[in-house]
This record gives structure tokens, C-alpha cells and sequence, in this order.
């Protein structure tokens, strides 16, 4: 058996393309341990060994222009420092990935959610939210492209939020969810929501008012005003609407508290 391979038995052998072999000599990041009469390159252990490495630093993104630097001055604490930059930016990307993952998850539930109670009045329990505030119109003011730049920076993500519209004294306020401390805190308790989709904004004042008309028709006390969310991501499963949900926290009795807690209200 010959102690070293031609370049194709060594493409085969580490996974690599003979094109990408090529290149990295014609890079100087590796070189055949010989050419024989035929002009066959002939690789051994060594070169085996070198290959691993050039493969291995090229996982970390290190571009083939500083492999040959690498290769024949780093000292071990530079190679340290290389795989401790590549660590930090793999976690960075996994924390991307994650974030990702769960706005997936966010999408296709509330999506599922939309198609199911869309409509529907229901009564959930929610924990207290902190918003930051991020821009102001007034009450009959029209949301433009020129506002919105006039407000940058946006938030982070922007439209992967629920931006939350909050009324009071002829102005609305715009914001949206962020950690203590925040401007405003939507309290802990039990809300009204309905899930909404509609083709002009105009068209939200008439869903607020239908559900302060459903609130009194029921008995609840209005603890607050009605919050709208614009759910701007729902949108692209229908091009033509803009979706929405609106929550109101209301006082309930300890027995309506026990009937509805967590449950649609029905009629």
C-alpha cells in the first residue's frame, strides 16, 4: 500500500471539492508533499494533518488570506484567542437562532389562534406588561412613512413587535414591549380580548367601540382603556388585512371570576 494519496484519493478522503484543493495551494496554505513525473500531486500524513487544520480554521471563518499566517507564526495563545472570538460569535448566532425559533413559535400560534377565535370575544388571565413609549400622534393624525422616520431610531425588530396603541386626552401613543423600567405597565388581571382583522384602519374605532358596548351589555367594569395591537406580522398570511387585538381589563365578581376566567364569553 503507497503512504500517500493522489489529490482525488485525498478529496475523497477529507470530504473537499479537488477545485477547492487546488485552490488552497494556489493560496499557500497547502502544498503537495510531491509531484511525480506525471504530474500527479501526491499528498502524505503530513499534508493530511495541515488539510485538517486549514479546514478547521476555515469553520471558524477564518478567511484562506490569514490561514497561511496562521499556519506558520500564530503561537498557541494566538490560537487561543481565534477560537475564543469564534466562541463568542457562535453564541451570539445561537442567541439569534433562539430569538428566531421562538418568533416562529409566536407567529404560528397566534396565527392558529387568529383562524380559531377570530371574532371571538374571550377572557384570559395576563401577568403585568412594561411598555416603552416610542413615538405620539394625535388623535386623528395619520401614520406616515415621513413620522415614522422622523422617530428613529425604531424600535429593535420593528413590525416583529406588538406595537400597542394607547389613547388619552386626544393623543395616541405608540409603544412597545420592554423590560423595568418602562413608561407604562399594562396591570395584572383579567382582560377582555378579541382577535381582529380588518382592510382599513378606520375600521379599528368601530371594534373598540363594539367591545365597550360588549362590556356594558355583560355587566364588567372597564378597569382602564382599551388597548390596541397591531400584529403587523399576521398580515402576510393575508395581504389585504391588517391584524389586530384589542384588551380591556375589567373587575369581575368572585363568581363570574370562576365562570370565565380563562375562557371564551359567550352571548
Amino acid at each position: 500500500m503507497r503512504d500517500t494519496l493522489t489529490i482525488s484519493q485525498l478529496s475523497q478522503l477529507m470530504n473537499v471539492s479537488v477545485h477547492q484543493l487546488r485552490y488552497f495551494e494556489e493560496k499557500g496554505v497547502l502544498y503537495p508533499a510531491f509531484t511525480e513525473d506525471n504530474q500527479y500531486r501526491m499528498y502524505g500524513i503530513d499534508e493530511i494533518y495541515q488539510l485538517s487544520h486549514v479546514l478547521l480554521l476555515r469553520k471558524l471563518n477564518i478567511p484562506v488570506s490569514q490561514i497561511e499566517q496562521c499556519l506558520t507564526s500564530y503561537s498557541g495563545s494566538q490560537y487561543k484567542q481565534v477560537f475564543e472570538q469564534s466562541l463568542t460569535k457562535v453564541q451570539e448566532e445561537i442567541h439569534r437562532l433562539v430569538k428566531l425559533e421562538q418568533f416562529i413559535h409566536k407567529v404560528l400560534s397566534e396565527q392558529a389562534e387568529m383562524e380559531g377565535r377570530d371574532q371571538e370575544v374571550v377572557m384570559v388571565s395576563l401577568g403585568p406588561r412594561y411598555l416603552r413609549h416610542w413615538l405620539s400622534l394625535d388623535e386623528h393624525q395619520v401614520l406616515t412613512a415621513g413620522t415614522l422616520y422622523e422617530h428613529r431610531p425604531a424600535p429593535p425588530d420593528l413590525y416583529e413587535q406588538d406595537l400597542h396603541y394607547l389613547t388619552g386626552g386626544g393623543v395616541i401613543r405608540i409603544c412597545y414591549e420592554t423590560m423595568e423600567p418602562a413608561d407604562y405597565v399594562l396591570e395584572e388581571g383579567e382582560y377582555l380580548l378579541k382577535n381582529f382583522s380588518v382592510y382599513q384602519e378606520e375600521e379599528i374605532e368601530q371594534e373598540v367601540l363594539q367591545l365597550e358596548q360588549y362590556i356594558q351589555e355583560h355587566g364588567y367594569t372597564r378597569q382602564g382603556q382599551i388597548v390596541v395591537i397591531e400584529k403587523s406580522y399576521l398580515s402576510m398570511f393575508s395581504n389585504e388585512q391588517l391584524h389586530y387585538q384589542i384588551q380591556a381589563k375589567v373587575g369581575l365578581s368572585e363568581r363570574e371570576t370562576e365562570n370565565y376566567a380563562s375562557t371564551p364569553v359567550s352571548d
